[in-house]
């Protein structure tokens, strides 16, 4: 039997954001909580920051509040009323639609939205993108068990998610101890340094760009999606023609800090450390290239460094924002005040953080075949093969 396949719109109301008036912003609980972008996502439940007394377009308890620009397709599930900013829309499932399955279809077509992604920044997508989807739509009671068997499958993903993130945080412990009094306030061990005097900084390779009839090869390259919070995700490898010149210039090497420029807010400062995962790359310009040139930090402790609330209160305090979206530039990058402690202490942090990196590769590889089980499933559910 073939299954109908209905446009998301016919299925579905979608409730673009509104910025609503900047003057009716503030962080005193006074109106009605304010979703900019996926920045305001929690793991679980949306979580703002800001207020507003002046809401335009609203989200309701059980609606999915999806990112339409920058990281599109990202989504969170409404557990309450919240002001949609126009960084998200809100999506509410009616009729024929079960909100769960809903909720799993969203991942199974992020990539294909994201696709349709414009702008020269960020790119967003607007509502016809939306509403054009096809969606496969079984019974209720299909969409139900289809849904209740994802639920099942996602829960163990994200028990092994949260193993994974245990031992993160026990190394952010550690750190912490070894280096700092709280998240903000790290030990005075020296004035602090300006970055560009211990590594050199360099941005990308620019994707469009003009070659004028040069030679070229396709070389692998980094994209934002691959560049984690100290991790890297190779599972989707993009290639680029670039000249020899240009390959010369922006080829990684082992212990290269790659750090994204931004997007939503929490972006900022998040990076990782190439190890020469693949024989030969380079990166695209929306990553910058951290390459230590002095013996007094290292690239471990520095990649940690970067990554604390320490770092992130200066990339947020320096970066260029609009709303739901932040970035930095490679002067703000350069100035970012580096702690020196003695290199002994450090190479004790790098000790114990590389020991339990040995750890977490066990449960990542857990966590890897538990993502191939759930795509799996996915894929066959929206299929009509489930």
């Amino acid at each position: 039997m073939t299954l109908p396949v209905r446009q998301l719109g016919d299925v579905c109301e979608i409730i673009m954001g509104q910025a609503p008036d900047g003057a009716s912003y503030n962080d005193k609980a006074e109106g009605v909580p304010l979703i900019a972008g996926a920045g305001d996502f929690g793991p679980d439940w949306p979580a703002p920051k800001k207020f507003t007394s002046l809401p335009t377009k609203t989200s309701l308890p059980n609606d999915i509040v999806m990112s339409i620009r920058a990281t599109i397709g990202t989504k969170v599930l409404s557990d309450g009323i919240y002001c949609l900013g126009r960084g998200v829309a809100g999506l509410r499932a009616k009729g024929q639609l079960d909100t769960r399955y809903l909720w799993h279809w969203i991942s199974e077509v992020e990539a294909t939205l994201s696709a349709k992604g414009r702008g020269a920044t960020f790119p967003q997508v607007n509502r016809n993108d939306i509403a054009e989807l096809p969606i496969l739509l079984p019974s209720m009671a299909e969409q139900r068990q289809i849904a209740a068997i994802l639920d099942k499958a996602d829960a163990l993903r994200r028990k092994r998610k949260r193993a994974i993130e245990l031992l993160d945080s026990l190394t952010q412990s550690i750190f912490l101890e070894m280096f700092g009094e709280g998240d903000e306030q790290l030990l005075p061990w020296s004035e602090p340094v300006h970055l560009s005097d211990l590594a050199d900084i360099g941005s990308g390779i620019t994707k469009g760009r003009k070659l004028s009839g040069s030679a070229t090869r396709e070389v692998p390259y980094l994209a934002v999606v691959n560049v984690q919070d100290r991790r890297l995700d190779l599972s989707t490898i993009k290639y680029i023609e670039a000249t020899d010149t240009e390959i010369e210039r922006y080829r990684l090497q082992p212990n290269d800090l790659l750090l994204t420029e931004g997007g939503d807010p929490d972006k900022l400062g998040r990076g990782t450390l190439w190890a020469g995962e693949l024989n030969e790359a380079i990166h695209q310009n929306h990553i910058f290239r951290v390459r230590i040139t002095s013996s007094r930090i290292l690239p471990l402790f520095l990649n940690w460094l970067v990554g604390t609330s320490y770092g992130k209160k200066y990339f947020l305090s320096a970066a260029k924002q609009t709303t739901g979206i932040a970035s930095i530039n490679k002067t703000q990058l350069s100035a970012f005040p580096t702690i020196l402690p003695p290199i002994e202490l450090q190479q004790k942090f790098v000790g114990a953080a590389e020991g339990i990196a040995r750890e977490m590769k066990q449960f990542i590889s857990a966590e890897t075949q538990a993502n191939i089980l759930f795509s799996s499933l996915q894929s066959r559910a929206f299929s009509g093969q489930l």
